[in-house]
């Protein structure tokens, strides 16, 4: 099938009522992202994330400077934190399991210009809308054009989900 807008999704399998008035009690809280940044995440897309509105706290910042990424999952982990790197290493899933790990997003962001860096920012729109969604069991690997999800939920099941953004509208890709 292809790339579908996501308003056509929804449009076709509605929320349910629990699942609308959820979405809507995140917005009323208007919670912020947290994010920890590892040390393979460059200083400009810190910048850029902290000019967004995030909240980010650095490995320098926990005084993880030359640790293992363990450490740095572990303690995003323990504090709650998002944690975002360039290191493809935290999408290996024996390393990294979605059950062990907080939620992770692992960037490319090409040559690493400024225009690179918010192309592949697009995958936190999600995020800044609904923040307590994203507080473990989650990786995403965000690249400029597209990023993948990988979901873990309660009942046990997964899920892998690719999106992008096209002309300002979030699109999803459906298989045939």
């Amino acid at each position: 099938m292809g790339w579908v807008d996501i308003i056509e999704l929804v449009r076709a399998e509605p929320p349910t009522k629990k699942e609308a008035e959820q979405v809507l009690d995140y917005q009323r809280r208007k919670a912020k992202p947290r994010f920890y940044a590892d040390e393979n995440f460059p200083v400009l897309a810190g910048q850029v994330l902290r000019k967004m509105g995030a909240r980010l706290f650095t490995a320098r910042d926990a005084g993880l400077a030359g640790h293992p990424d363990e450490d740095h999952a572990a303690y995003a982990l323990k504090h709650g934190y998002v944690l975002v790197t360039c290191d493809r290493d935290y999408l290996d899933e024996c390393r990294f399991p979605l059950i062990h790990c907080p939620a992770i997003i692992v960037f490319d962001f090409g040559s690493g210009s400024l225009a690179e860096i918010r192309q592949s920012f697009g995958c936190l729109q999600t995020i800044f809308g609904f923040p307590q969604v994203f507080d473990k069991w989650v990786k995403i690997d965000a690249r400029r054009t597209c990023w993948t999800e990988y979901m873990r939920f309660l009942n046990g099941s997964t899920s892998r989900s690719r999106y992008r953004l096209y002309r300002g509208e979030l699109q999803h890709w459906v298989e045939d």
